[in-house]
């Protein structure tokens, strides 16, 4: 089995038409939801869970996610409530930042009973993100959602993907966040996020690492834009160069990757199981590699949804 289910937000990016941010468009996102979206459009089969808002943005997520063949069995409509949203600004390197506009949202408001109605089972994948963790009720959630799929024995993906503005005590990121480590197979870290994470633990990045293997976690990936990445387990470190590209728009890049990254390991070495693969060195560099391309390749289109790349965009040479 290898159909992957996607926890957490799923929001309106707000997304400029040109460098100077002179007028914007809504567009589906969510980092959970990007991952989604990026793994059903790579093949597999994906399914998201999230609220979304009882407003005139839910028709709009809804099809979104159905134009792209990812499952919404799980996409609950929470009623009175509305559809976080956030304006997403580009400099002149395409590069990003964010004005969240979230407040008792949708996203906010999943809860035990919706998770309870989830066939577990059904599932051999749950990724998610940091999102669902800037409060507590949410966060409470998140964590009991990553305990339904332990006990199912699901391989359990988590993108930290730090919003800082989200946070309303930003020194108690780090102890919210690592509620989350010791039930994790695969983290992924930006560059910047381990540094911050680090720096408020009181510790090194390379410590602070090393914590993360001692509680369990099998495979940390940690991605720096177009600097090398480097996966890191207890037995090895690799470190590879992403495809060089001009970016366009760097919005969805993260989450083309880790999207590749778990297609690859549930497509590609069917025979051997999936938590043998994310402690193999050659298959690792072989999925890293993969999950670089995709999100090249995700950086040369505006949007989320449709800048996340199709299998034949991946495994073509050409990156353009």
């Amino acid at each position: 089995m290898n159909k992957l289910l996607s926890y957490g937000e799923l929001l309106i990016d707000m997304l400029p038409h040109d460098n100077r941010n002179s007028a914007y468009s809504p567009i589906p996102g969510g980092a959970p939801a990007n991952v989604a979206v990026g793994y059903a459009k790579l093949g597999g089969s994906a399914t998201f869970c999230g609220g979304m808002g009882d407003d005139n943005f839910a028709k709009l997520l809804t099809n979104s996610l159905i134009e792209y063949n990812v499952g919404t069995d799980y996409l609950f409509t929470i009623k009175d409530a509305q559809t976080a949203m956030v304006i997403v600004s580009l400099d002149e390197q395409a590069e990003r930042s964010f004005n969240f506009y979230r407040h008792k949202t949708a996203d906010l408001l999943i809860n035990e009973q919706h998770l309870e109605k989830i066939e577990w089972k059904d599932f051999s994948v749950l990724h998610f993100c940091s999102n669902t963790l800037t409060d507590s009720h949410a966060a409470n959630a998140t964590v009991t959602a990553l305990e339904h799929a332990c006990q199912h024995d699901l391989l359990i993906s988590f993108d930290v993907n730090l919003r800082y503005s989200l946070w309303k005590t930003p020194d108690q990121i780090e102890n919210v966040v690592a509620r989350c480590y010791g039930l994790c197979d695969i983290i992924k870290l930006s560059r910047d996020e381990l540094q911050f994470l680090a720096n408020k633990k009181g510790v090194t990045p390379h410590c602070y690492l090393e914590e993360l293997l001692t509680l369990g976690v099998k495979l940390i990936f940690v991605t720096d834009g177009p600097n090398p990445a480097k996966a890191i387990s207890r037995t090895f470190s690799i470190e590879q160069n992403a495809p060089e590209i001009t970016a366009l728009d760097t919005t969805s890049a993260g989450d083309a990757f880790i999207a590749g990254v778990l297609f690859y390991f549930h497509h590609f070495n069917s025979n051997t199981p999936v938590n043998e693969q994310i402690i193999n060195e050659q298959i690792v560099a072989q999925a890293m590699a993969f999950g670089l391309r995709c999100g090249s390749k995700a950086c040369l289109k505006k949007g989320a949804f449709p800048a996340l790349p199709y299998l034949e965009d991946v495994l073509t040479n050409k990156l353009n």
